[in-house]
């Protein structure tokens, strides 16, 4: 459980007291607490709970590998001599291109929901948007 200090908004992963500043910490899922924490601490624990979602779907990634491969490598051990060589290779190009496609998206996942959440313009980037479109035409 996550608790957060309202002095100096430092987190921790439980007890009573800050060990920076020695305050009560409070839990920010309690009632009551958005008017005991600051603003800002919201978005950081939506970024610490967004990188832990990241992490699990990257080890998600990991445990795929022999998953893949075995399925593959089942498939392929059952055929003739070259052809069981060829899909033992292919078994395992494919589970190294599961693992990076799966790493890769959870990447992308994390920056584009949770560190670039709420940091985006709208009305800047259609403007920004519009010139290029006006200035490519001319």
């Amino acid at each position: 459980m996550i608790k957060v200090c309202p002095s100096c908004s430092s987190t921790w992963a439980g007890g009573t007291h800050c060990e920076d500043c020695g305050a009560a910490l409070h839990d920010p899922f309690e009632p009551g607490a958005r008017e005991k924490l600051p603003q800002g601490i919201w978005r950081y624990i939506r970024l610490q709970y967004g990188a832990r979602r990241g992490m699990l779907v990257r080890v998600l990634a990991f445990l795929s590998v022999p998953v893949v491969f075995g399925l593959g490598a089942r498939a392929a051990v059952v055929q003739p001599s070259p052809w069981s060589a060829i899909g033992l290779t292919l078994s395992a190009l494919s589970a190294a291109a599961s693992w990076a496609t799966i790493y890769w998206i959870a990447g992308k996942a994390v920056r584009l929901w949770v560190l670039r959440r709420g940091q985006l313009n709208r009305r800047r980037l259609a403007r920004a948007l519009v010139r290029r479109v006006i200035s490519s035409e001319e």
